[in-house]
């Protein structure tokens, strides 16, 4: 009796074991789980055996639940999904963020590019003349080329044939033919190119890319920057809670090594950058003195909220725009500005030091609590620092020291979204209404 009561402990805590593995592997993972048919196949088979066990186990009854919760999860993944279906989304010619134009109401939904999606955007020849194409987003740089080339009437063979993206700078980065999200992986200004190999050479940036790109015609200064840096943070959260944790490492060893899309991550880097010229643009358009120190008094005290919104990637994007030396040697705008404000960026500027592997800034976001917009391209550059600096491999064995240090990094990440942004918003939104309806006391 005892060794039979022993073994059916035992049974018992392997199949526990089994389903709380699984319970946790598909809230880390997330949807990737759910895109694999074998998976997914698995799953639906371990969750009929869990709820078959725990009628004659008892002590199941929670590891039922789990399942349970599971499988609901993933029934709402396959209805987003078929939801999204045809997803389109366009790369617009003036270098613009990447937007889409048709497709669900829900805000996540809209923002979350999956591989299937299909992208619109133009490929140039050395003459700039162009054709549009529309690809899913997963296509690889051969399958672009190709069609670019029937298009445009290039009567070379394919294999003589580059992909080129051309910057505004005039530098020209080739793609491999297995590389994958060419469209979403463009610098802010930048375009692709179809050219003979010979060719290479004569590629010049398109007109527009030597000019800023006109955006919204309206007054910046209708806006206070509470409410520019609040409806920011609202964006920026949206795209960063769309970007899987495996995308970093997909974009850190390499895409075309695992053949998976970065296109989520892809545009929140776009992001950056955007914020970080937006500011600088704003500033420098401004042909009045003193509507320039308003303006860059404005864009501090954005910094400072997007610090108390704790959107650490806008404050970053925002303070380095401000750091350009196309900003930083307009003395007489610096020397105009009120002492407060130069004291709020002095103490912001001072976060962003990088000094001593910017310990200033990883001692402050170890601080805050969760949710949490972090600064994406010192989490990119550590886990570039951590492939680069150790081997993958040590006689023949996985070097797990290394896994572990990705790792971590990647908890990071998870840790920032541990809580959702919806709840802080709706909290800290009725608190400021409220406060705002208690500015002045009611005349009898």
């Amino acid at each position: 009796m005892d060794s039979s009561n022993h073994d059916k402990d035992f049974i018992l805590s392997c199949k526990r074991s089994v389903v709380q593995f699984v319970f946790r592997w598909v809230s880390v993972i997330r949807h990737v789980v759910f895109d694999d048919t074998g998976t997914m196949n698995f799953i639906q088979d371990l969750a009929s055996e869990v709820e078959s066990d725990s009628t004659m186990w008892s002590g199941l009854t929670e590891e039922a639940s789990l399942m349970h919760h599971v499988m609901t999860h993933m029934k709402r993944y396959q209805d987003e999904r078929t939801a999204s279906a045809g997803q389109k989304w366009k790369l617009p010619p003036s270098g613009q963020p990447i937007s889409l134009f048709s497709g669900p109401v829900d805000s996540r939904m809209r923002t979350m590019i999956r591989p299937s999606d299909d992208i619109i955007f133009r490929v140039y020849c050395a003459d700039h003349t162009y054709c549009t194409l529309r690809f899913p987003v997963n296509a690889t740089a051969e399958q672009i080329k190709t069609s670019a080339a029937e298009k445009l009437g290039l009567l070379v063979n394919p294999s003589d044939l580059l992909l080129v993206e051309v910057k505004s700078t005039g530098e020209r980065v080739v793609f491999r033919d297995n590389d994958l999200s060419i469209p979403t992986g463009l610098t802010l200004n930048g375009r692709i190119f179809v050219s003979p190999k010979d060719h290479l050479d004569a590629l010049t940036c398109i007109s527009e890319q030597e000019t800023y790109t006109e955006g919204m015609d309206f007054d910046l200064e209708s806006f206070s920057a509470k409410e520019l840096a609040f409806h920011m943070t609202l964006f920026d959260w949206d795209l960063f809670w769309s970007i899987h944790e495996y995308e970093l490492v997909y974009h850190v060893v390499g895409r075309y090594r695992f053949q998976q899309i970065t296109a989520n991550l892809d545009v929140f880097l776009r992001r950056f950058n955007e914020i970080q010229y937006w500011v600088i643009t704003e500033i420098l358009l401004v042909t009045s003195l003193n509507k320039r120190v308003q303006i860059l008094r404005k864009m501090i005290k954005l910094a400072a909220y997007c610090k108390e919104y704790r959107n650490i990637n806008a404050l970053f994007a925002v303070l380095m725009g401000l750091s350009n030396v196309a900003i930083s040697r307009l003395s007489l705008t610096w020397d105009k500005l009120p002492s407060k404000s130069k004291k709020t960026y002095t103490e912001l500027e001072a976060l962003i030091d990088p000094s001593k592997n910017h310990r200033a800034y990883r001692q402050a976001v170890s601080k805050l609590q969760s949710p949490v917009i972090p600064f994406m391209p010192l989490l990119l550059k550590d886990m570039v620092f951590t492939h680069e600096g150790n081997k993958t491999v040590v006689d023949g064995l996985v070097n797990f020291e290394k896994m572990h240090m990705f790792a971590q990094t990647l908890r990071t990440l998870r840790y920032c979204r541990t809580r959702h942004l919806g709840k802080i918003r709706y909290y800290r939104v009725t608190l400021r209404t409220l406060r705002y309806c208690r500015t002045r006391h009611l005349v009898k």
